[in-house]
């Protein structure tokens, strides 16, 4: 339940820097993914927590 709210991993950035691929839209994709990412897992903890 945890990892639903998680930010999308650096593993992807990390591959299209290394093969010089799609770096940009990936580099936006992590950095938009991590924005709501820091707003709804404090939220989900609480929510797991009281249940």
């Amino acid at each position: 339940m945890l990892l639903a709210p998680m930010p999308t991993g650096a593993n992807a950035y990390i591959f299209a820097v290394q093969y010089q691929r799609l770096v940009n839209p990936v580099s936006g994709a992590v950095a938009l993914g991590t924005l709501p990412a820091a707003a709804t897992l404090p939220a989900v903890v609480v929510i797991v927590a009281e249940s």
